[in-house]
């Protein structure tokens, strides 16, 4: 009786309507409830019709109904009144049914409309996320034929956002761009230097040729009339095949540099290879003032004799370019670990526009006077090339004040003594 008196409690007007009503069945939803006492003898008016014997609460009733509606289904709840007749609640399902069908449209038609939002949605970040990639492919179409100069980043669409798959790609890219470009560039101009050393070194060879040819066609067609002056044009010959010797033996040992071959070095005693080097300049020019500072016991590892030539050609340097009077001061010290060989002329100098390239490879800053004192424009880039094959650096200046400072950093060997 407890589901009896939970009903009444909610529905009161169900009883009201039973004990008022004379009928066996009351109606009392729009065919929606049904209350009636099992074991009447007369047909009910209304509702389901009850089998016999009743079936368990909470069974559902099959009942056939004409006139389009073939079956109906209701929900039985059933209580036994001790000492009387079954009370039975019957519960059509038919509306319950049907908003269970309209409940199951409409979430069909959610999930539907949903799936379509979803799709769109998706379609549309991932062309928004694959538009650099497409980017990309015509980016790498424009390359193929030359535009090296195009960027991800900088083609004017929304760029990708950092970080990401898409991103990561562009930034490799565009990166990967500026490393072949750059690479295209340094071709270019190692073409460009290679083109011009060609005509350099060609030009140079060409005028000692020229010179001893024209000195073999004056002897063959007999315009030296006499031994002194036979002498003379055989000097003149073997000066010119010196200054091409001189001249090739500096463009092998250039080419032995370019190579990256690994050089094979030793200890060497810089404060010895300076000394012996300031002593051969006395003895050549004995009236210009040298000053020397050179500090003894520093060692690097090198190759003497590519030591022994950078000391020459930077003291050649002084007295091929700067007269005798002026003074050359040598400095050689050890400054944090690095030697440092500074070389200090008083002459005039280098005029400031030529500066950037005073260790190109057959420049000079005065053509015709360097080729009058047997120049190749092959000192200083050789100097540059030997420094640089010790891991040190080279600097060259000319203060306001005239004169010419040169600078080389190698660094010191230490001391690896247990």
């Amino acid at each position: 009786m407890a589901s009896l008196r939970l009903l009444h409690s909610r529905h009161p007007e169900l009883f009201n309507a039973f004990i008022v009503g004379s009928s066996r069945e009351v109606n009392t939803s729009g065919g929606g409830f049904y209350v009636a006492l099992a074991g009447g003898s007369s047909p009910p008016d209304t509702g389901p019709v009850l089998p016999d014997p009743l079936p368990p609460a909470g069974s559902i009733v099959t009942e056939g109904r004409g006139s389009g509606r073939p079956f109906i289904h209701y929900r039985l709840l059933v209580d036994r009144v001790p000492g009387g007749p079954t009370l039975v609640l019957a519960l059509d399902l038919e509306k319950s049914t049907q908003a269970l069908s309209l409940a199951r449209k409409t979430v069909a038609v959610i999930q539907i409309l949903s799936l379509a939002l979803v799709g769109l949605l998706s379609v549309s970040v991932v062309r928004r996320e694959l538009g650099p990639l497409e980017r990309a492919a015509n980016m790498a179409d424009a390359i193929a034929a030359g535009d090296l100069d195009r960027r991800l980043r900088d083609d004017g669409a929304p760029s990708p956002v950092p970080g990401t798959e898409v991103g990561r790609l562009a930034d490799a890219l565009d990166g990967m761009l500026d490393k072949i470009q750059e690479a295209f560039r340094a071709r270019d101009a190692s073409e460009g230097r290679l083109r011009q050393f060609v005509a350099d070194a060609s030009h140079e060879l060409r005028t000692p040729l020229q010179s001893v040819r024209g000195y073999g066609e004056l002897y063959r067609a007999g315009a030296l009339p006499d031994s002194e002056s036979v002498d003379e044009a055989m000097g003149r010959m073997l000066s010119e095949v010196a200054r091409m010797t001189k001249l090739v033996e500096s463009l092998l040992l250039l080419a032995r540099f370019d190579q990256s071959e690994e050089p094979e070095f030793e200890p060497v005693d810089l404060g010895r290879v300076v000394m012996d080097s300031c002593r051969d300049a006395r003895a050549v020019e004995p009236d210009r003032p040298f000053d020397e500072h050179v500090a003894q016991g520093l060692t690097v590892f090198g190759d003497e004799a590519q030591l022994r030539r950078l000391v020459a050609n930077l003291l050649g340097n002084v007295r091929m370019h700067t007269p005798v009077a002026a003074a050359c001061t040598v400095v050689l010290e050890d400054f944090e670990g690095e030697t440092i060989l500074r070389v200090i002329d008083q002459g005039p100098g280098i005029p400031a526009a030529a500066l950037p390239h005073v260790f190109d490879r057959f420049y000079r800053a005065d053509r015709s006077r360097a080729r009058a004192t047997g120049g190749t424009g092959l000192g200083l880039a050789l100097t540059a090339a030997i420094v640089e094959t010790h891991g040190g650096r080279v600097s060259l200046d000319c203060p306001p004040g005239g004169g010419t400072h040169v600078e080389v950093r190698i660094p010191k060997l230490r001391n690896t003594s247990r």
